[in-house]
Parts: structure tokens; C-alpha cells; sequence
């Protein structure tokens, strides 16, 4: 009667070790940020766009806490225009290494 509770114990520990291992092989590319910081002249704000997804020809999508904006960071390093709306923040156009120098990313921190 104890053994089936133990089994499957066993199976569940062995299919979170799985999943674990899974998503530690599955973290992104280590040179993108985890945010970019973009400056809205119409509103003179600031917005964040924070790393959703990265495609498999290494564009990387950024979008805002309430998920309505975002930005395209393409493989070759440069934050994409728009093309279904006006360009309204300064990052358009610019490259990863012009906002690294700028302050205008917030990097993953490795651990330890």
C-alpha cells in the first residue's frame, strides 16, 4: 500500500530534475540585457522594455510592464522601428552597444 504514494514520489522528483535541467540549459543568450530604458519625447517619459522573448534567428522582443508597447532588438544589435506605428522613443535605431554605453540597460546578474 506504501508503495504506490512512494513511486510516485520518486516519478514526480524525477520529472522536476528533468524540468530543471531543462530551463538551465534554456537561458538567453548571455550578451542580451534584461530590460532596455527608451526616453518618450511626446510625453517626456521614460519606458522600460523587459526581455519577453528571443527568436530562433536571435531577435530579441522587449515589451512594457502592461505588455501594450515593445521594441525589436535584432540579431545584429540594433532596436528595430516600428512599422505599425510612429517611432515615438529614442531607442529606435540604436545599436546595443549605444545603450550599454549610455546606462540604458539593466543586465542579468549571474549567480553564484
Amino acid at each position: 500500500m506504501f508503495k504506490f504514494p512512494l513511486a510516485l514520489a520518486g516519478v514526480s522528483e524525477m520529472l522536476l530534475t528533468l524540468a530543471t535541467q531543462t530551463a538551465a540549459q534554456t537561458v538567453p543568450p548571455p550578451n542580451l540585457p534584461a530590460a532596455i530604458m527608451c526616453y518618450a519625447e511626446p510625453d517626456q517619459s521614460w519606458r522600460v522594455g523587459y526581455l519577453y522573448k528571443v527568436n530562433k534567428n536571435g531577435d530579441a522582443e522587449y515589451v512594457s510592464a502592461n505588455g501594450k508597447l515593445g521594441a525589436t532588438l535584432n540579431a545584429k544589435g540594433v532596436v528595430e522601428a516600428p512599422t505599425n506605428r510612429p517611432a515615438g522613443v529614442d531607442c529606435y535605431g540604436k545599436t546595443l552597444a549605444d545603450l550599454r554605453s549610455s546606462g540604458r540597460v539593466m543586465e542579468f546578474k549571474p549567480t553564484k
